[in-house]
C-alpha cells in the first residue's frame, strides 16, 4: 500500500476528530499596520489550558501515525540507522601539536571529546571527556570546546537537558582531570549561542557572558551578552569585565585569537540580520574598535603574517577581501587583496604554508 491510498484515510480521521483550537485575537499596532494574531495564547506553556490543548493534540497525532501500517517498519529502519556503530569525527582542531576532535559513537547519546596522535590512525585516539561518564542518562552534551595555544588545557561549555545554558569547565588535557576552581557558568546560550578565546601563555580566557542573578529582569536573561576575562585557577567571581557593556539588546558575540595569543577579536553579530562590528585587543590590552555596522565588513580573520583579513561587502555584494596590519589597526588603512569578481565571496582562513597550497583560502559561491 502506497503513501497516496493512505492519504484519503487520514483527511478523513483529521476532519472527524481533530481537536479544536479556539481564537482568541490580539491586534498589534506595527507604524499604523494592524496585526492580528488569533493563537498568541497558545504561547504561554504554562497554562494548563495550553497543557490540555497540546495533550489532546498529541493524543490525536499518536492515534494518527500509530494506525500507519508502515510505520513499524520504518521505525525500525531509523533506529537502525541512528544507532549504527561507524563513528563520526567532527570540529577537529589543531593546537600545540595535539589534534582534538569531537566523536559520535552510537550508541552513546552523546558526542565526547578525544585527542589523536595522528588523524591517519584512529587507534592513537585517547577520550578526554566523556560527557556520559559525567551524565549516564545522556542528558549532558557539549555545546563547544576550545584548547589552550600549548594544548595543555581545554575549555568545555556543557549543558543540560537540550537547553544549551552551557558553563565552561576547565580540563588538563593530558590526564581528563577538571580544574575544579574553574566554573564558569551561563556562558552558552540558545539566544546567540557563545565563545571563548584563549590568552597567549594559556593562563586565562575571554569568554561571552550572559547576565546572571538579578542583573537582569527574567525576560532578558538570555540576552545583553558581554566578554569577560578568567585567570585560571581563581573563582568567576573574580572574572574582569572586558566588552560589551553598551553593546544591543541581541548583540552575538564570537571571540578568537591570533596565533600567537597576542591579540583578541570580538565579532559581534546584530542578531542574526547580517550586520557586524569588530573589535580588536592588541597587547597593550586596550580593546579599540575596527569596524561598525555600516562599515559592511562581514568576516575578520587572522592571517599568520601578522595581519588581519576582512570581507566587506561596502559598495560590493559579492564581497572584497581586504586586509589590515595587526600594527596599526585601522579600517581606513587597510588594503585590497582582492577585489570583487564574479564570485560570491563567503570566508576567508590562513592555513600553515605548504607546497601544495598557498597560506590563505577564501572560500566562494
Amino acid at each position: 500500500m502506497t503513501f497516496l491510498s493512505l492519504l484519503p484515510a487520514f483527511v478523513l480521521a483529521a476532519s472527524a476528530a481533530l481537536p479544536e483550537t479556539p481564537k482568541r485575537p490580539v491586534t498589534d499596532d506595527y507604524h499604523g499596520t494592524k496585526v492580528v494574531d488569533d493563537y498568541r495564547w497558545l504561547e504561554n506553556g504554562a497554562d494548563p489550558e495550553v497543557q490540555r490543548w497540546s495533550d489532546a493534540e498529541n493524543t490525536y497525532a499518536r492515534s494518527v501515525l500509530d494506525a500507519l501500517p508502515s510505520r513499524a517498519a520504518i521505525a525500525k529502519r531509523v533506529t537502525a540507522l541512528l544507532s549504527w556503530e561507524s563513528p563520526a569525527y567532527f570540529a577537529l582542531q589543531e593546537r600545540g601539536g595535539v589534534l582534538f576532535a569531537l566523536k559520535q559513537q552510537p550508541p552513546k547519546e552523546q558526542a565526547f571529546l578525544i585527542v589523536l596522535g595522528s588523524s591517519l590512525d584512529a587507534k592513537s585516539e585517547r577520550v578526554v571527556l566523556d560527557p556520559m561518564a559525567l551524565d549516564p542518562s545522556g542528558g549532558t552534551a557539549i555545546d563547544f570546546y576550545v584548547p589552550s595555544r600549548d594544548g595543555r588545557y581545554v575549555a568545555v561549555s556543557l549543558s543540560k537537558g537540550g537547553s544549551e545554558d552551557g558553563d565552561v569547565h576547565v580540563y588538563e588535557v593530558s590526564t581528563g582531570k577538571e580544574i575544579a576552581a574553574d566554573v564558569v557558568p551561563r556562558v552558552n546560550g540558545g539566544t546567540a549561542g557563545g565563545s571563548l578565546a584563549w590568552n597567549a601563555d594559556g593562563t586565562g580566557f575571554f569568554y561571552t557572558r550572559y547576565p546572571r542573578g538579578q542583573e537582569r529582569p527574567p525576560e532578558d536573561l538570555s540576552f545583553f551578552q558581554q566578554v569577560w576575562f578568567h585567570k585560571l585557577g581563581t573563582p568567576t567571581s573574580s572574572d574582569v569585565y572586558a566588552l560589551g557593556r553598551d553593546f544591543p539588546r541581541i548583540a552575538e558575540i564570537q571571540l578568537q585569537s591570533s596565533r600567537d595569543g597576542r591579540f583578541a577579536l570580538a565579532t559581534v553579530a546584530l542578531g542574526d540580520g547580517g550586520q557586524f562590528m569588530h573589535w580588536l585587543r592588541g597587547p597593550g590590552g586596550v580593546w579599540s574598535q575596527l569596524t561598525r555596522y555600516e562599515d559592511a565588513v562581514t568576516v575578520a580573520r587572522f592571517g599568520l603574517d601578522g595581519s588581519l583579513y576582512l570581507l566587506s561587502k561596502k559598495a560590493a555584494p559579492k564581497g572584497t577581501l581586504l586586509r589590515v596590519s595587526l600594527a596599526d589597526a585601522v579600517l581606513a588603512k587597510a588594503t585590497v587583496v582582492s577585489p570583487e569578481g564574479e564570485a560570491v565571496l563567503e570566508d576567508v582562513a590562513s592555513l600553515p604554508a605548504r607546497a601544495d597550497r598557498r597560506p590563505l583560502a577564501v572560500a566562494g559561491g
